[in-house]
């Protein structure tokens, strides 16, 4: 199941996500739920780039960590250590971004995926808290970029992964 950056920001929507895993595993199904940022947060990562690189990160940073707290109130959460976690090494790219007021293509990435992760880590609790079995897991360690013959940056920024079964990952899965 997939589920964009609007479906993952409110109580209301993470209580339908939770009904619609459940009929799907009550019907004999096998789960994946894949999910956005939480809307709006991919644009204010880019905010938070090039504020970074006007040396002035933490409004933006503030605005990011304060949108994540939000949900995970709403959501009858706690911030997790792993959620902290994501607001802490955000904090320091940002800073190191500030720093030397320099910003690579893989940084640029590595900032930009905070979004995903921040917003799988709140869901995957939630689930939880509905009785889901749940496994969080990082797509960067299942899925690997192709080499395209493109450059760095295309590579970094915009990477394609193959559409070729995958023994290892399905072990994984399974």
């Amino acid at each position: 199941l997939k589920f964009g950056g609007t479906s993952v920001s409110t109580l209301a929507n993470w209580r339908n996500i939770a009904l619609v895993v459940k009929r799907r595993l009550a019907s004999g199904n096998r789960v994946l739920v894949v999910h956005s940022a939480i809307t709006k947060i991919t644009d204010m990562l880019e905010k938070l780039l090039a504020a970074a690189q006007d040396g002035k990160p933490d409004e933006a940073l503030k605005a990011i960590e304060d949108r994540h707290r939000q949900l995970t109130t709403e959501l009858d959460l706690p911030v997790s250590p792993q959620l902290q976690g994501y607001f802490d090494e955000l904090r320091q790219m940002a800073n190191g971004i500030a720093l030397v007021r320099e910003l690579s293509d893989r940084t640029r990435a590595r900032v930009m995926a905070n979004g995903e992760l921040m917003a799988t880590e709140i869901g995957s609790r939630f689930l939880k808290s509905q009785g889901v079995d749940v496994t969080w897991m990082d797509a960067r360690d299942m899925l690997a970029a192709e080499d395209r013959g493109a450059s760095a940056q295309a590579c970094v920024v915009s990477a394609t992964c193959s559409f070729a079964p995958d023994a290892v990952l399905e072990q994984r899965l399974n």
